[in-house]
């Protein structure tokens, strides 16, 4: 596939949250992340931040993110605000950010 130099101002982007539960293990769920497209001088800029305001700045939306009822979270700042206090969805948020821009991606 060719590289196209105009791109959409956004991107989804799978990420996978590990959540400790009762029994010991980890339980895995994952939703769509969708990440505002920046460039290589906002870059420089989003890694001078705290990595809260760096995800207060590049979230924008989501997708096949669920309530305790199966519901789907509709995106709204409420919401954002409360899934960055999980620390663990925070963290996979922050590095599914990051990998999103500098890691290739790996084969299974």
């Amino acid at each position: 596939m060719a590289f196209k130099i105009a791109l959409k101002p956004s991107y989804k982007q799978k990420i996978v949250v590990e959540t400790p539960n009762e029994n010991g293990r980890i339980d895995k769920s994952d939703f769509m992340a969708e990440f505002k497209r920046v460039d290589m001088d906002e870059i420089e800029e989003l890694r001078k931040l705290p990595q809260k305001e760096v995800l207060q700045e590049v979230l924008i939306g989501w997708t096949g993110l669920l309530d305790e009822n199966n519901q789907d979270v509709p995106y709204n700042e409420v919401n954002r605000m409360a899934l960055l206090k999980i620390p663990q969805a925070f963290e996979a948020l922050a590095t599914g950010f990051w990998a999103s821009i500098f890691k290739a991606r790996e084969k299974n």
